[in-house]
């Protein structure tokens, strides 16, 4: 195993998935007048908020609407979410071991912001390779590849985390390993052609 360990944030390192669906739901409700049940809204898990208001937006005018409100919504119930047990010691751990630690994740830097304001974790990573910093997103390769150069290192020695096929799909198509977060995924059959699957945190450590 490589020395460069890159983490997606929401159901990998915080779970947020509380927050990101009923905040969702209070923007369809607002702006439609309809509130569908949440396994209908699983598909935003993992994608840009750019990419999952066009299912219901209906213009580029409608789309910002979506998404200024979704993020108002979003700060007023950030409180739902929190960081999976034993994250932060699972980081200091592999940080303690000169391991390279970066983010990948469709957050833009202001949604990421947020979760640093809430959480202790900045202080564990040596990049942050948010939406807002690449013109694709997952499952295109760029994020990951914008973290391989920045960081210098290799994809062969690089191991990405994440819990969405989106995950799974942005790893293969950046051909580096992938550990899915199995604490925060949901079942899709595709997963069964992962690197590593991961119960807990904990396992981290272990294949490193």
């Amino acid at each position: 195993m490589g020395k460069t360990i890159l983490f997606d944030v929401d159901g990998t390192l915080i779970d947020t998935e509380k927050t990101i669906i009923k905040s969702w739901q209070k923007t369809l409700k607002t702006v439609f007048n309809i509130t569908p049940p949440a396994e209908d809204l699983f598909y935003v898990l993992g994608i840009p908020g750019t990419k999952a208001v066009k299912k219901y937006s209906t213009s580029s005018k409608q789309d910002q609407l979506l998404l200024d409100l979704w993020e108002e919504n979003d700060h007023e119930m950030f409180h739902y979410s929190e960081l999976f047990k034993n994250i932060e010691q699972i980081l200091k751990k592999l940080k303690s071991k000169n391991i390279q630690l970066g983010i990948v994740t469709s957050r833009t830097d202001k949604e990421m912001q947020l979760v640093l304001d809430n959480f202790p974790i900045q202080e564990y990573f040596d990049t942050f390779i948010t939406a807002s910093k690449t013109k694709l997103h997952k499952p295109n390769p760029e994020p990951i590849l914008k973290a391989i150069d920045t960081l210098n290192i290799s994809p062969q020695n690089t191991l990405y985390v994440g819990d969405s096929i989106y995950d799974f799909q942005c790893a293969r198509n950046a051909k580096v390993d992938f550990a899915l977060a199995g604490w925060g995924a949901k079942d899709n059959p595709e997963f069964s052609k992962v690197d590593y699957f991961l119960k807990q945190p904990s396992e981290l450590v272990k294949i490193i």
